[in-house]
């Protein structure tokens, strides 16, 4: 299993819109793909202006073909659209 956590850094006027954004349209699609396990989009206690999206695939084969396709593109770039910054680390599970 992959899973990546990507730590968004929103912009200063980005209030609720990123919560709705990954509600709305971002979960939706993903977990619709073949291979999705989970996504979490996770608020920083301490920090109101960064968040972390955790998304999990069975395969990084199976990751890397959602993110090839025309809706991976449509709702990241409304994700990115409130955000200042982002920063992506990829993780393998251990067994």
């Amino acid at each position: 299993m992959v899973v990546l956590h990507v730590d968004l850094y929103l912009k200063p006027d980005a209030g609720a819109a990123p919560e709705k954004t990954f509600r709305e349209a971002f979960r939706p699609a993903i977990s619709a793909q073949e291979g999705f396990a989970d996504v979490a989009l996770l608020r920083s206690a301490s920090d109101a202006d960064h968040y972390r999206l955790v998304i999990a695939f069975e395969s990084e084969p199976l990751r890397l073909k959602w993110v090839a396709t025309d809706l991976h593109q449509q709702v990241w770039l409304m994700m990115e659209a409130h955000c200042a910054s982002y920063a992506v680390k990829s993780f393998t599970v251990a067994t």
